[in-house]
C-alpha cells in the first residue's frame, strides 16, 4: 500500500465514510528508553505537553509504556488539526517550567507502564536498564530536572520515529511540526539467561512466566502460541478456579524480531499457589502436548475474525513502520490457508523451544510447584560463586550483634568492582556499570545500583570504612548519576 507522508511523518489512512476525525500518533520510544536516573521523564514529557494542549475543546488522551508514546484525539477535523499542530510544536519545545507542579500530579496518579509481575520479570532480565526499568522508582517525578525533559524530547520525538494514523476526514493545513533528523540509535543491554527454566519469588499476589519467542510468520505461531497459553491459563485461574480476575499477557519485541512475552494471573488473598499450579502446568502440559482441537480452533478462529473485522494490509503497515525503528524484520501478511492448518504439535514445538528460555514468577510460598517442574530457584539479580579478593569490609562489632542480617555480609573492594555478600550470596556492581547512586542521610544508607539488576548500600553506620567507600564512589561515579529519594513517596514495588 501507498504511504503519504507529512513533514517526514508517515501517515496512514483508515477506510470508512465517518464524519468526524478520529487519530492515533504513535512515536517509537517508551519507558525502556530511560536511565534510572531519568525514570519517568517520557510520562513527565507527556503530561507537560497534554497540558499545553488541554482547551482544545475534544476528547484526547495519551498513553507510556514499555516500547511506544502515544496520543490519540477524537472529533472534528479542524479542531483534532488543531490538536495536533499545537501538540507538535510544544514537544518540539516542551513547557519545562511546570515540571516542578507536574511532578505532584504525576505522583498523585499512580500510574505504571506495566503490571508488577511483568515488571520483575524484566527486571530480573534486563536489570536496572531498558525494559528492566519498569520495576525500580530512580529519583522519582521530583528528581526530573528539565534538561532531563528537552534532552529527551530532542533526541526521541522527531518526525521519523513517528507514524500517524488517521480514520475520518484529513485535517486540512497539517503541519506536523516535529523536529527533523533521526532518533537516537536504541542500544539495548543484553537479557539475563539462565540454564533451563528459572523462577524467582517475591511478595506480589500473582504467578506469570516470561518466555523468548522467535519472531512472527507468515500465520503468527508465536502469537498464537501465547494466546493459547494465555487462554489456559485463563479458563484455569479465573473460570475454573475463581481465583484470578486479572489474566492478560505483555509483550516487549528485540531487535532482530525476537521477542519477550509475559503471561501473568492475579491472585486473591490465599490462591496463590494454585495460581502458580495452573500457569507452570498450563505451559509444562502445552509444550509437550499441545492445545486441544477446541482450544486451538478457538485461537485461530478469534484471529480470523479480526483479520476479517479489521484492516490487515494497514494494521500491518503500522506494525512494520514502527517495527523498523525498533529494528525488527518486516512482518509478512497472513497467510489464511496455513493459518487454519496449524496443529496442535505446532504449537508445541514453538513453547517446547522457548521452555529454556523461561522465567517464572510466583509469591514467595508459592515456588514449590515451578520447582517440581524443573524450574530452578534464582535470585532477582545475579549472584557470582564466590568472593573475590580485594580490600575487605565488615560489619562493626555493634551491627553483627544487633542486626542478624549483618552477620552474613562482607563488603569488598576489587580494581573492577563494588561486592556484596549477604544472604543472597555475593553481588557485584562494576565500576564501568554503576547506573546510578542514591544519597544516603542520617536515616538511611547510600546505596549503589548496578546495570546488571544488583544494589549494594554503604552504610556508615553499618561498617567500618564505609566513609572510604563513599568518597570513591564520589570521585568516580559522574554528577548526574547521583540522585536522592523521592519525595513524593516510593513505589509500593520497590525492592
Amino acid at each position: 500500500m501507498e504511504i503519504t507522508t507529512i513533514n517526514g511523518v508517515p501517515v496512514l489512512r483508515h477506510s470508512g465514510t465517518q464524519s468526524h476525525t478520529d487519530v492515533t500518533l504513535t512515536f517509537a520510544v517508551g519507558s525502556r528508553d530511560e536511565t534510572l536516573r531519568t525514570i519517568g521523564v517520557a510520562h513527565a514529557l507527556e503530561h507537560l505537553v497534554m497540558h499545553a494542549v488541554r482547551d482544545v475543546p475534544i476528547e484526547m488522551n495519551a498513553e507510556v509504556d514499555l516500547m511506544t508514546t502515544t496520543f490519540v484525539a477524537s472529533g472534528s477535523a479542524a479542531r483534532v488539526g488543531e490538536f495536533l499542530n499545537r501538540l507538535c510544536r510544544v514537544l518540539a519545545d516542551p513547557p519545562v517550567e511546570r515540571l516542578t507542579l507536574e511532578a505532584g500530579v504525576l505522583a498523585a496518579e499512580e500510574g505504571s507502564v506495566a503490571h508488577p509481575v511483568t515488571a520483575l520479570l524484566m527486571f530480573v532480565r534486563y536489570g536496572a536498564t531498558g525494559p528492566g526499568l519498569a520495576w525500580l522508582e530512580g529519583p522519582g517525578y521530583d528528581g526530573l530536572t528539565p534538561e532531563h525533559v528537552t534532552s529527551f524530547a530532542r533526541r526521541w520525538f522527531v518526525a521519523s520515529n513517528a507514524v500517524l494514523q488517521v480514520s475520518g476526514p484529513l485535517p486540512e493545513d497539517l503541519e506536523l511540526g516535529l523536529p527533523a533528523g533521526l532518533a537516537a540509535d536504541r542500544v539495548l543491554r543484553p537479557g539475563r539467561t539462565f540454564d533451563g527454566p528459572a523462577v524467582v519469588g517475591f511478595g506480589i499476589p500473582a504467578a506469570g512466566v516470561l518466555l523468548t519467542l522467535p519472531p512472527d510468520d507468515d500465520v503468527r505461531l508465536s502469537t498464537l502460541a501465547i494466546g493459547v497459553l494465555r487462554q489456559r491459563v485463563e479458563e484455569q485461574c479465573r473460570h475454573v478456579g475463581g481465583h484470578s480476575y486479572d489474566v492478560d499477557a505483555d509483550l516487549l519485541a528485540g531487535p532482530g524480531g525476537s521477542s519477550d512475552w509475559v503471561v501473568y494471573a492475579d491472585a486473591r488473598d490465599g490462591s496463590e499457589k494454585a495460581v502458580s499450579t495452573a500457569i507452570v502446568e498450563a505451559l509444562i502440559d502445552l509444550a509437550g502436548n499441545g492445545p486441544t482441537a477446541t482450544e486451538l480452533g478457538y485461537a485461530v478462529a478469534r484471529a480470523e475474525e479480526r483479520i476479517a473485522a479489521d484492516e490487515p494490509e494497514l494494521r500491518r503497515a503500522f506494525t512494520n513502520l514502527l517495527g523498523e525503528m525498533f529494528g525488527e524484520p518486516e512482518l509478512k501478511p497472513v497467510e489464511l490457508d496455513r493459518l487454519a492448518a496449524v496443529q496442535p504439535a505446532d504449537i508445541a514445538a514453538v513453547l517446547k523451544a522457548a521452555l529454556p528460555t523461561a522465567i517464572g514468577y510466583a509469591d514467595e510460598d508459592a515456588l514449590d510447584p515451578w520447582q517440581q517442574a524443573g524450574f530452578t530457584r534464582q535470585s532477582i539479580c545475579p549472584v557470582v560463586a564466590e568472593l573475590p579478593s580485594g580490600r575487605t569490609f565488615r560489619p562493626s562489632l555493634a551491627a553483627r550483634a544487633f542486626l542478624k542480617e549483618a552477620r552474613a555480609m562482607t563488603w569488598v573492594r576489587t580494581d573492577d568492582a563494588l561486592v556484596l555478600r549477604d544472604e543472597d550470596g555475593v553481588h557485584a556492581v562494576r565500576w564501568d556499570e554503576i547506573a546510578g547512586v542514591l544519597r544516603g542521610d542520617d536515616d538511611s544508607p547510600t546505596i549503589v545500583f548496578g546495570l546488571n539488576g544488583c544494589s549494594i548500600p554503604v552504610d556508615t553506620d553499618m561498617f567500618r570504612g564505609a566513609g572510604d567507600l563513599l568518597a570513591e564512589l564520589g570521585d568516580r561515579v559522574p554528577a548526574d548519576l547521583w540522585f536522592d529519594e523521592t519525595k513524593l513517596g516510593p513505589a509500593d514495588h520497590q525492592r
